[in-house]
């Protein structure tokens, strides 16, 4: 066994072996962006944006505000390892990710709602997140700092055009994208099955040797407080609702390793990248828990979420 864990950990720690991950894990949300908004038409979602405008700029506001302070809150109040807090802060300012789009179709959300809202936050970071990442250097013993235009080109490439070119391809050559959605949603669940397998147990060990109960304390708090915040924001929806909560508890992974990397260029890759995937492993977590706790008082009053 000792042998199987010391070779596993070696792969990880192979540059190209990494380099490779890393570059089949760029691809993975991107896919599935294409494959969610190829259903859709630019006068859908620009019809789902003005008829929820004034949700809209209550989302942009507490995504934009409410939330870092929140987290930021909580994380001077409470002992966390300064890796995860760091993960913690930058995820905070940065939510608006593709992963978005797979939890609202897991968990009975409306698409077109976490589609619209993923976008709206992701034109959002370069406005809030240079800010916040100047407020926290001051707050907490961390160099963070990045430009409009780094964050923009970090998160942007992975959301904004596979979504446009799903639409247009939609609109142009409709059998086409049918075909071709199904071969990208296939690569979709293969993939993140392998890479699961590969890293699911460096995130478990993590998140059991590093991030300490009180870690685990913290990102629960933080997590419930967005679920909770997103849930109840607008008079919408149940499916809707779901989209919303989801949206603003899930942290840009790439907006993170971006900023880590640019502030810490010296960083251990390997490590930082698991102490990331077990912040989302256990940020997944703590979302299926009330996602079951959801249900079970739908079921207590004899209603279901689909």
């Amino acid at each position: 066994m000792g042998f199987i864990i010391n070779y596993w950990s070696g792969l990880l720690n192979n540059k190209v072996v990494l380099d490779l991950l890393l570059s089949w894990m760029n691809t993975v949300f991107p896919v599935y962006v294409f494959v969610v908004c190829s259903r859709f038409t630019f006068k859908e979602l620009a019809g789902e944006i003005l008829d929820n405008r004034w949700l809209m700029l209550k989302i942009l506001l507490v995504s934009g505000v409410l939330i870092p302070l929140a987290t930021a809150g909580i994380l001077k109040i409470m002992t966390v390892p300064l890796m995860l807090g760091g993960i913690m802060l930058i995820a905070s300012t940065a939510p608006g990710d593709p992963f978005d789009l797979v939890e609202a179709h897991g968990k009975k959300g409306g698409l077109l709602m976490a589609t619209v809202v993923m976008l709206l936050l992701v034109l959002l970071m370069p406005l809030t997140v240079p800010c916040w990442m100047s407020v926290f250097t001051k707050w907490f013993p961390l160099h963070l700092s990045v430009s409009p235009l780094g964050i923009f080109m970090a998160v942007a490439p992975k959301v904004i055009p596979p979504l446009l070119l799903a639409i247009v391809m939609h609109t142009i050559w409709p059998s086409v994208t049918e075909k071709l959605v199904k071969i990208l949603h296939a690569y979709f669940k293969i993939s993140c099955i392998l890479l699961a397998i590969f890293f699911a147990p460096f995130a478990v060990g993590k998140i059991l040797d590093t991030f300490t109960p009180a870690g685990w304390l913290a990102m629960f708090i933080v997590t419930t407080i967005t679920i909770f915040t997103g849930y109840y924001l607008g008079d919408t929806g149940r499916k809707e609702r779901i989209s919303i909560a989801l949206s603003l508890s899930l942290g840009n992974m790439a907006a993170v390793m971006f900023i880590a990397f640019h502030c810490y260029p010296k960083m251990n890759l390997p490590d930082f990248l698991i102490t990331v995937l077990g912040w989302v492993v256990l940020r997944w977590l703590i979302i299926w828990l009330w996602y079951f706790f959801l249900k079970f008082r739908l079921y207590k009053k004899g209603e279901a979420l689909s």
